[in-house]
């Protein structure tokens, strides 16, 4: 089905053909929902292509850099996004990016627990568990909230997060909003950098419903917004995880070309595609990819 040549990662080898369309995969949902396309590359290297890890997590991330620049482009170039919020970000965001990778360093040399019949490395079980619980929660709000129209004045100013008054605050005029928190936007950072290095996942998944329900971004101007913050975090993880040895550049690149053509494609249609449309067909996919990570983990406890 795909061409012969093999990329040897590990002692893995990877059909270049496959790899070349998980990359086509990944850059168009990136530009297409404003995300970095971790959550589903750095799974799918771990369960289809059964690359390691902790190679996974550093290679989604190194890629990804390609990927959220050329939707930040695009986005950019439709008008779409709140820089005031990406630099607010940005100090908790690169910072929470170190931690999650000694974490992730630190499990990876924890050893394996037994479960069932088999066992299990404890940084596969703890990663893959994370990526469930957050994708699970990230798709039900999509899901949820997807029945009714999100768009208008009203909505944005009754966001939870947008109403908390911790000092200092600033004013969001992309969105239209004054007086939000600014310290609550650099904790938001904070922890989706955490994730980031711990998971090879840009954050996007988690900050999109952040930004949509917690602020009351409009969907476009939320994917706007993320893609900055996933870029930013893909650099820092970059370059956290390749000081341990966690990327592997063949791999990186190969993804990254295809993905980084596609990503201009999927920022084009979030432009022409109703909001209510974008969410479910979020939630779907975030679906389909905590389903091939929970057969992967029934699978090797069996």
């Amino acid at each position: 089905m795909f061409p012969l040549v093999a990329i040897d990662v590990a002692g893995h080898q990877l059909p270049a053909g496959g790899v070349v369309l998980l990359g086509l995969a990944v850059g168009y949902v990136a530009g297409l929902f404003g995300v970095g396309g971790g959550f589903l590359l750095t799974p799918l290297l771990s369960v289809v292509f059964r690359v390691p890890l902790e190679i996974a997590v550093g290679t989604g991330l190194c890629q990804m850099v390609g990927t959220s620049v050329s939707a930040l482009l695009r986005h950019r170039q439709l008008g779409q996004g709140e820089v005031r919020f990406d630099v607010l970000m940005l100090a908790g965001s690169l910072l929470g990016v170190e931690a999650g990778a000694e974490v992730l360093d630190a499990l990876a040399g924890a050893g394996t627990v037994r479960i069932g019949g088999g066992e299990l490395p404890l940084v596969r079980l703890i990663v893959q568990l994370s990526y469930v619980v957050l994708l699970l929660a990230a798709a039900g709000v999509f899901w949820r909230e997807g029945r009714g129209p999100y768009e208008d004045l009203d909505y944005v100013r009754s966001a939870p997060l947008a109403r908390l008054r911790l000092p200092p605050l600033t004013d969001l005029p992309a969105v239209p909003l004054r007086d939000v928190s600014a310290s609550v936007i650099a904790y938001v950072g904070l922890a989706l950098g955490f994730t980031s290095g711990l998971l090879g996942i840009g954050g996007g998944v988690a900050l999109m419903p952040i930004l949509i329900y917690g602020f009351g971004f409009p969907i476009r101007e939320a994917a706007g917004t993320g893609i900055v913050a996933i870029c930013a975090t893909a650099v820092t993880g970059t370059i956290a995880h390749a000081l341990r040895g966690n990327v592997h550049l063949l791999l990186a690149m190969v993804l990254l070309v295809p993905a980084s053509l596609s990503a201009q494609l999927g920022a084009l249609a979030s432009h022409r595609l109703p909001a209510r449309t974008l969410r479910r067909s979020f939630a779907l996919l975030l679906v389909a990819t905590v389903s091939a990570i929970a057969w992967d983990l029934a699978r090797q406890v069996r």
